[in-house]
């Protein structure tokens, strides 16, 4: 059987990874815990970048996924913003079972 979990956070890993210090080459263990927001602390656009390459990599159907309600976005200063969100935490464990699952479970 496929070790979704396994495969995920080597991916992210490899591809995406947080050094301890910015001064040392140690790499931080990703956990299924780990936000997009508050670990990898990707602004909206790399986040997005982020989550197309995945999607893309695992083969993720995620025509639902809406970044709204995970991301705050800016926007210039002529135009309205939306009204005030509450944002979800978006955890490489939501990737891990969308991934299982072939789609994206969460919207």
């Amino acid at each position: 059987m496929r070790d979704y979990e396994t495969e995920v956070i080597k991916y992210i890993m490899e591809n995406y990874p947080i050094r301890k210090r910015w001064f040392k080459p140690e790499i931080k263990q990703v956990t299924k815990e780990w936000t997009l927001d508050d670990d990898f602390q990707f602004l909206p656009e790399d986040a997005h970048d982020f989550l197309a390459d995945v999607f893309e990599h695992f083969d993720i159907e995620h025509s639902n996924f809406d970044g709204e309600n995970y991301f705050e976005y800016e926007y210039p200063f002529w135009q309205k913003k939306p009204p005030k969100r509450v944002l979800r935490p978006l955890t490489v464990e939501m990737i891990i079972e969308s991934a299982k699952a072939g789609r994206w479970l969460y919207d």
